[in-house]
């Protein structure tokens, strides 16, 4: 579906009483729409993984939601026939907003607003560009705030309706002031949209150096060995009988696109565990204290995230000859798989970090894939294959093996454990 620069008017709930600065609708328009770009999320290859949308806030600065950008290898800013290069300047994941930075880009900003929460009722604007042919702006009203943990705004409720693409746009006030920034995803059952509180933006920079230093502080003094929780320590290594899950427990993977011999690293950090729930790198990733996944924000880790099925790769129980299927949509991009999985063995895997009991999970079946350059509309269906090596003693995936290939691209990588250790 195509969009082109409108303003449609939904059912609202109340409206605020109209500021003497507020402006007109085609002034609005007019004041909105050059801040407003289309954000698209490149694969390997460049192959498209997912859109969302960004708003101007400095000279060649933008931001957007992080989950827009999950697994991307490159980033590009549209608008129309015109695409520009973008990096990631400062992420914060926790929060779900990312600043982006382009070169010779010279766009607008919008205005901040001054108010640190909209009132309930007020009368904003939804603004995104879902498909880089335009700027779609959609009127409506606050219906819900929602307070954090720490009694703070964490959420803006409002009467508006628009696709996931819209991710990463903005909200503004009548005076055309940015009060937050649009979270497009919906859990099912979720009518109303969501925004994330602009006053969050100035301390992104800020939080997200701060995770960055937490994760590389690692003292090669109280690193333990890569034996399970529970066994003896190895000889000149820390007490490796730290309790799995851990605060500051870490897990640390080599990615390898096999196709260009290119290899990063990918670092899964506990940094809370409440309950039953154990939380990895500001919140990218949540699993149970069993090491099955309740949610994936941010995938990181190349297919192994942006393709999980819902729980996870290992089914509960498994055991070998098992066999069994997925049907679902990833998480990331919305595509859908049909996998079929079976457990074909049983043995011992030496890897960098040691050597573990696996189970071997075999997948076959297939991924409806974008055509190449598009990131909605037709697609076709890759065969497409994985192998997970299980190792049940550390309730963890060792190794991860998938590879596809279409028309339009190819894959073939590998995700290996190659360090465990508690900082």
């Amino acid at each position: 579906m195509r969009y082109s620069a409108q303003f449609v008017i939904p059912v609202l709930l109340a409206l605020a009483n109209t500021s003497a600065h507020a402006l007109d609708t085609p002034q609005l328009l007019a004041k909105l729409t050059p801040s407003i770009y289309a954000v698209r999320a490149l694969g390997a290859n460049n192959a498209p993984l997912s859109s969302g949308s960004a708003v101007v806030i400095g000279p060649g600065q933008l931001v957007t939601a992080c989950h827009v950008l999950a697994g991307a290898r490159g980033i590009t800013v549209r608008r129309d026939n015109v695409s520009y290069d973008a990096t990631l300047e400062a992420p914060d994941v926790q929060r779900d907003l990312c600043l982006l930075r382009v070169s010779n880009f010279n766009a607008p900003p919008v205005g901040l607003s001054p108010a640190a929460a909209p009132s309930f009722g007020q009368k904003v604007l939804a603004a995104a560009s879902p498909d880089a042919s335009g700027v779609v702006v959609l009127e409506g009203s606050v219906a819900g705030l929602r307070a954090g943990a720490d009694g703070k705004l964490d959420r803006i409720e409002i009467t508006a309706d628009l696709p996931p693409a819209a991710s990463g746009g903005g909200l503004f006030d009548e005076t055309g002031r940015l009060v937050g920034i649009l979270s497009a995803r919906r859990a099912p059952g979720e009518k109303l949209l969501k925004a994330l509180p602009a006053g969050w933006i100035a301390a992104v920079k800020e939080r997200g150096a701060a995770a960055m230093a937490e994760y590389r502080s690692a003292a090669p003094a109280a690193r333990a060995s890569a034996a399970p929780a529970g066994s003896p320590a190895a000889p000149g290594t820390a007490d490796a009988g730290n309790v799995s899950p851990r605060v500051g427990e870490v897990w640390r993977y080599e990615l390898t696109d096999k196709l260009t011999g290119k290899r990063r690293d990918v670092v899964y950090r506990v940094d809370r565990v409440e309950a039953d729930r154990v939380t990895f790198n500001q919140g990218a990733r949540i699993e149970t204290r069993d090491g099955r996944i309740e949610r994936i924000n941010t995938p990181g880790g190349g297919e192994f995230e942006s393709v999980s099925p819902p729980r996870g790769w290992v089914p509960e129980d498994v055991k070998v000859g098992a066999q069994w299927k997925y049907s679902y949509k990833q998480a990331g991009s919305g595509l859908n798989t049909e996998l079929t999985g079976e457990a074909t063995g049983e043995s011992t895997m030496t890897l960098p970090a040691g050597s573990f009991r696996v189970l071997r999970l075999a997948y076959k079946g297939y991924v409806l894939r974008p055509f190449y350059g598009f990131s909605s509309g037709a697609g076709s269906s890759v065969p497409y294959q994985a192998v997970a090596w299980y190792a049940p003693e550390l309730r963890r995936v060792v190794r991860f093996d998938a590879s596809f290939a279409s028309k339009y691209e190819r894959l073939d990588e590998s995700l290996v454990l190659v360090e465990h250790r508690f900082d």
